[in-house]
This record gives C-alpha cells, structure tokens and sequence, in this order.
C-alpha cells in the first residue's frame, strides 16, 4: 500500500515552539514510523522533552528490527521518558511531553499516546478513530458534562493527566490497531492544531485527494494560526493518506 505524507508546524503566538514532528521511512517506502510532541506547557524544558521524544525515535528506528510492533512502540515510550527524565537532572528542572506514535506496515497501523496529543482515522470523510485525550476535558466529555466542540475552549485545557516525564516509573500508554484501506487517512497532531480545526474542516480538507497532500495540510496550518490569534498554541500536524485504487501515491516531506 502506498502513501502519501506530509507534515507542518508553525510557532503559532508563542515566544518558543515545543512541538517536534518527525517521519521515518523505509527505502520502499513500505512501512512509516510518524511521531508528534508537544513540550507541556507550564513545565520548564517543555522543548528539551519533545526534542527528546524525536531523538528517541530517530535511534529507535535506526536500530529496528523484525520485532513485535506494539512492544516496540511501549519500548521506545519507556525509553523517551527515561531520556527525558535524565536530561532534567542535567539541567536540574523536570521536563514534560505529550507524545503520539504511529507505525504503518503493509495493511496495518499501530499506535500509541500520552497526553493530548492526538491521532485520526479517516475512511473517506468517516472518521474511524480519535484517541481519547488523557485530560480533565477529556473526563469532562466522557462524563457527558461538554460538548466536543466546547473541549478546546474549556478553562481547564491542557490541565493533563499523563504524559512523558516526571516521578511516575511506570507510564500507561493507550494503544491501538486497526486495518487500512485503500482512500484511508491518518492524522497525528498537537492540541494548537485540533482546537482551532474541527473534525469537518480535517475531513473536508483530507477528501480533496484532487490536489497534493502538502499544500492542504499547510492551508490547514494557516487557517489554524488564523482562529488561534495573537496568543494561539504552538501547531503542528502530520497527515499520512493512501491513494485510492488506480493511483500512483508519491511521497511528500
């Protein structure tokens, strides 16, 4: 199955970017390793933490073998957070990260996150699958108190429950799997992102397999930036589509 990637970010309003997006692929082309963090605000060395998310991914890749996909997920998660640990004790300060995962291979995709940063699955304009944000707001919809579309403006976003770094030796990732279908697409992202886009916008936008993959997802980006404002987050998206049957995908980074 081939794909289609592309991937933006912008500094939105802040004085620092604490996202990090990275893509890894096989020569063939065959399988993709996508990654996105998001440094956690009022956590000093929010940068250092998601830098250290990417690092991490980057040697794990390298050294990939043939192994059982979802423990090497849950292997480089542990190992980020460990790395992020040890480079607070450098610095003396305790850096944080949000973090999603997703491993592409023939058919199939893997995933993993902490935080509230998320992934989509988009059959068309159907989306499939939204990992669950792990988030005061997130319990807040869970528990019918909000509406979706009333998360990313609730006082309480970003208040996080989990997420790379910090005391905690054991980190419980959510995982997940599904199988692909040809005209399916994947979208990992920071919170700047999916608060300002909505799951219309994304899907609308993702459906207009006329035009290239890039150039979308940077209009994305821009029309994110716009509804953030002056103080808007830090965005950043990766979107990752197969072409339906009878296309020729190409690669965009």
């Amino acid at each position: 199955m081939n794909w289609e990637i592309a991937y933006n970010n912008h500094i939105g309003g802040r004085e620092e970017q604490q996202d990090r997006i990275a893509t890894f692929s096989t020569p063939d082309n065959q399988q993709h390793l996508l990654v996105a963090a998001d440094g956690m605000g009022g956590h000093q060395g929010g940068s250092l933490a998601s830098e250290m998310v990417i690092k991490t991914a980057e040697l794990a890749w390298q050294q990939f073998t043939d192994q059982y996909i979802p423990h090497f997920l849950q292997s480089l998660i542990a190992q980020a957070h460990e790395n992020i640990n040890k480079i607070g004790k450098q610095h003396n300060i305790s850096p944080r990260s949000t973090c999603v995962l997703a491993y592409i291979k023939d058919q199939y995709i893997w995933w993993a996150h902490l935080g509230d940063s998320r992934l989509y699955h988009f059959r068309g304009t159907k989306l499939l699958e939204r990992t669950k944000d792990h988030s005061i707001v997130q319990l807040l919809y869970d528990l019918g108190r909000i509406k979706e579309q009333e998360m990313a403006t609730h006082p309480d976003q970003g208040c996080l429950l989990k997420g790379l770094g910090g005391e905690d030796e054991d980190i419980e990732a959510d995982f997940g799997e599904a199988k692909l279908h040809p005209g399916d697409s994947i979208v990992l992202c920071t919170d700047g992102f999916w608060e300002h886009i909505t799951t219309e916008q994304l899907a609308t936008s993702l459906e207009e397999t006329n035009k290239p993959l890039k150039p979308r997802i940077e209009q994305l980006v821009t029309d994110a930036l716009e509804n953030g404002g002056a103080e808007g987050d830090n965005i950043s998206i990766i979107a990752a589509q197969t072409q339906k049957k009878g296309f020729f995908a190409t690669l965009f980074n």
